[in-house]
């Protein structure tokens, strides 16, 4: 039999893994609720809801003591002709990605990305977006706020990406015009759709020989803990941010299997019909890895 003092020390554990549980995912579904609220306009061009969204970006980062990487965090672009129907944005209409890093004792980089734009408006129609993509800017914004806390062998890059559902515009604008040295980057990681998760998580470009390790990685910290029901593997695709990437660092898309969201590109996309069931395990499986990666 376990003794009194045993019995008390794993019961204050599961306190206090259940506490921190809740604080992650309370901090994840109040900025999924506010960047899928109405007042950001569905973080399109109409009324410069993705000027917003990224003031508000801008202001978080600034507030864990981030540095810029341009600045007032800004790197702009403007847009090229789009095809879209119906359009999601205006040729030459100027946008931002919004770029923050934590100096660590190394220039080899570990890097975070996530788009934080959406479709913005049809008519008087808002498409929120919180599946796509609040919740992976939430993820990275909260990976941001945890390890501004600590100190780090390697430098931590994070990068919000405009431009995305026009065809990858801000992602492949910081690739042609990049504010740090790709060569140090040893992994860039983008997340993107990170609602739901009940079957597990995606990892998209997991078969190149420089991604490949860490995907070995990430599932057998995976089989060690159960953080996800699996770790599924696909090859690389043009489907999120990543993919502008791939042929200049090692780059993977990191998206969530299953589970409950409002939709897809639909006005019913809204935070409140995000599931976040799985959010804290997907947050810890995140920071082992890049603890084993510190080592």
């Amino acid at each position: 039999m376990a003794r009194p003092s045993r019995i008390l020390t794993l019961i204050a554990s599961a306190l206090i893994f259940n506490a921190l549980h809740a604080q992650d995912t309370l901090f994840a579904r109040q900025i999924i609720c506010t960047l899928a609220s109405p007042a950001m306009y569905g973080r399109g061009m109409q009324h410069r809801g993705d000027s917003i969204a990224a003031d508000f970006l801008r202001k978080e980062l600034s507030a864990y003591g981030l540095k810029p990487l341009a600045k007032n965090y800004f790197q702009y672009f403007r847009f090229p002709r789009t095809t879209t129907r119906p359009p999601i944005v205006q040729a030459g209409y100027r946008s931002q990605n919004v770029c923050a890093y934590l100096p660590g004792e190394s220039d080899s980089m570990i890097v975070f990305t996530a788009h934080y734009e959406h479709l913005g408006m049809h008519g008087d129609t808002i498409f929120y977006g919180a599946h796509d993509n609040a919740s992976g800017t939430a993820a990275v914004l909260d990976l941001a706020r945890a390890l501004s806390t600590q100190k780090h062998h390697y430098t931590y890059v994070f990068l919000f990406f405009g431009g995305e559902e026009a065809g990858l515009v801000g992602s492949s604008y910081f690739a042609d015009v990049p504010l740090v040295k790709l060569d140090n980057v040893k992994l860039l990681i983008n997340l993107d759709l990170f609602c739901g998760g009940d079957e597990g998580l995606m990892v998209v470009n997991a078969h190149d020989e420089r991604t490949s390790p860490y995907v070995d990685l990430l599932e057998g910290i995976n089989d060690e803990h159960r953080f996800a029901a699996k770790i599924a593997r696909r090859k690389n695709a043009p489907n999120s941010d990543h993919y502008p990437f791939t042929s200049l660092c090692p780059a993977v898309f990191i998206y969530t299997l299953g589970g409950r969201y409002g939709g897809y590109h639909s006005p019913l996309d809204r935070c409140e019909d995000c599931g976040l069931e799985h959010y804290s395990n997907f947050n810890m499986l995140l920071h082992t890895f890049l603890n084993r990666l510190e080592k």
